[in-house]
């Protein structure tokens, strides 16, 4: 399968913004955040121009994870004949990041659309394997459709046939798409979390940059480390919300006497798994109660050894640029314990 990583979210905006250029048929486009401004208009032009030649242009945006940025100029992106989509159902919020380009390209990961972000360390990929993007596509009319969609161009892709394996199948592809539907009352993130921390034999590497596990997800990794088994995570040492910034630290701080925790320098915005340096999954849910009980969220899970050998590199580089929990200034303010008693209290719903 061809692929490529991306460790930014300016560097994915390239390489997105080169293959939008070329597109010929179609622009599929899902992003919990899509802000058009100084830094991401020259992406956001290119989409308006392939609309203008004829292309057809669908794009998704959640409400909520838009609302307090959005300045998308809709009518503008209407009347060249871009259909634009916010998806809005209660409680629940679409976090996913996918862009398909023709059926021949995605990209898929967690690199948002805003200017402010352009900086930000994250993880992205570029998929052009026909199958696996099958299931993209047919995933993305899922969500255009719920989201009010009825362009049959789209909604059609509904109906092409099964490409979704079953939950029992899923654990032995080597390279397959994870949706999680939490509407649905499905469970298949947590389910494959539960197992492949079950699993695992020698050593997990979690990277994510809001850390406010459940308490399932505390046990199973405390299990694991009664294995044998050597757990790190990956955390940022400043996020972009000083509120998460303390969470991170009071999970960290938890699970520190069990878990080796690696604080990023910077802001990093990926959301990797990797099993015994043999299974990865890149995509876009935290590890946090709203991706595993609330937001759609989707990504890959992959076993191909070039692609397992680029995420351990990537991986090895953060891990040397990190520091560990022991080498931190503590983090102990007067407020700290009502704090900490509140983050534990609200955390089913952060």
């Amino acid at each position: 399968m061809k692929y490529k990583f991306y460790t930014t979210s300016e560097s994915a905006w390239q390489a997105m913004l080169e293959t939008i250029q070329e597109a010929k048929h179609y622009i599929f486009l899902e992003s919990y955040i899509l802000i058009e401004d100084e830094l991401t208009r020259k992406l956001l032009q290119a989409i308006k121009e392939r609309a203008a030649a004829g292309v057809n242009v669908k794009i998704v945006v959640d409400r909520i994870g838009n609302f307090w940025f959005s300045n998308l100029p809709v009518i503008e992106y209407t009347k060249i004949g871009i259909e634009i989509l916010f998806f809005s159902r209660l409680l629940n919020r679409n976090h996913r990041k996918v862009l398909i380009i023709d059926g021949q390209t995605a990209f898929i990961g967690g690199v948002n659309i805003r200017g402010g972000y352009a900086k930000w360390t994250d993880l992205h990929v570029k998929l052009s394997e026909k199958f696996l993007i099958k299931k993209i596509i047919k995933s993305f009319a899922r969500v255009y459709s719920l989201a009010g969609g009825s362009d049959l161009r789209v909604v059609c892709h509904l109906r092409r046939g099964q490409t979704a394996l079953s939950r029992r199948a899923i654990y032995h592809a080597k390279t397959f798409l994870i949706e999680h539907w939490p509407f649905r009352r499905s469970s298949t993130l947590s389910d494959y979390y539960k197992r492949k921390i079950m699993e695992a034999k020698s050593n997990i590497f979690i990277v994510t940059p809001y850390f406010t596990p459940h308490r399932w997800l505390i046990n199973s990794l405390r299990r694991a480390v009664e294995r044998g088994v050597l757990v790190e995570i990956l955390i940022p040492a400043k996020t972009d919300s000083l509120f998460l910034d303390a969470a991170n630290w009071i999970f960290a701080e938890e699970l520190s006497d069990s878990v080796k925790f690696l604080f990023f320098p910077e802001m990093n915005h990926a959301k990797v798994l990797l099993i015994d340096g043999k299974e990865g999954m890149i995509g876009s849910n935290n590890i946090d109660a709203r991706s595993f009980d609330f937001n759609l969220e989707t990504g890959i899970v992959f076993q191909q050894k070039d692609m397992i050998g680029d995420l351990k590199e990537i991986l090895d580089q953060w891990r040397k640029s990190a520091v560990p929990y022991d080498k931190m200034p503590v983090w102990r303010p007067w407020y700290y314990r009502p704090l900490k008693f509140f983050i534990e209290l609200i955390q089913p719903g952060l």
